[in-house]
């Protein structure tokens, strides 16, 4: 059975005041840590608390061009890919040849991918940050073994026309094959971030051209969609 905190309302009902106890510090109401003896081997536990995970997808994703004179030339640097030509994915790093002669030197390109971070972040108010993980499938890669993801993060609500980012290569991810998901575990900051309104999504990136970590990953529009799951306690 549940164990928790609940309070008549004077109707009949009980509510959940799970987690709102408060004490009086002699200036201040402060949270409290409430705590209830189970009769069991288990002994005290805390009821005040509780740790939930939750899962969010992303809400948008796109890919830019990178920059070089070829993009230069046809105004398209850092720009934002047509949908019919991967916009909806999140592609990282420069293709090679023969492609850049079939296409053009797109440069070293990028995705940004971004979630309903008002929700986020109403869900994780006043909480403490447990773990933080990110799905990535991956549609393609330069080589058929695989590449090697770069992950950053941004600052930017909503879909952006240019790329923008605020932190580079904050975690790595190998891929063994072309098409792969990854649960890839972020640090606890990049939630704490979230929750305080000082990121709101993750940039694929890469300053190497290497055409090993050339690739792209499934956006939005595919099942395959980034997924930012947090487990946090409040």
């Amino acid at each position: 059975m549940t164990q928790g905190i609940r309070m008549s309302d004077g109707k009949g009902n009980w509510l959940d005041r799970q987690g709102q106890a408060k004490i009086w510090n002699g200036s201040s109401w402060q949270k409290a840590k409430v705590k209830l003896y189970t009769g069991t081997s288990e002994g005290w536990r805390t009821v005040s608390q509780t740790t939930q995970t939750l899962t969010f997808p992303a809400t948008w994703t796109q890919s830019y061009y990178g920059q070089t004179s070829w993009t230069s030339a046809r105004g398209l640097d850092f720009s934002a890919r047509p949908r019919s030509d991967k916009g909806n994915n999140m592609l990282q790093g420069r293709f090679s040849n023969p492609d850049v002669r079939w296409e053009g030197d797109a440069g070293l390109q990028s995705g940004m991918m971004g979630f309903n971070d008002a929700a986020i972040r109403s869900a994780l108010q006043n909480s403490t940050i447990n773990s933080v993980k990110l799905y990535l499938h991956s549609q393609h890669w330069w080589y058929t073994t695989g590449g090697q993801l770069v992950l950053g993060t941004h600052n930017s609500s909503g879909w952006q026309g240019k790329v923008t980012h605020k932190q580079y290569d904050i975690v790595r991810q190998n891929y063994g094959s072309r098409d792969e998901g990854h649960w890839i575990t972020l640090p606890n900051w990049v939630g704490e971030q979230i929750r305080d309104d000082a990121i709101k999504g993750f940039v694929t990136y890469n300053g190497s051209t290497d055409p090993y970590y050339y690739g792209y990953f499934y956006g939005t529009d595919d099942s395959r969609k980034p997924k930012l799951q947090i487990t946090y306690t409040k």
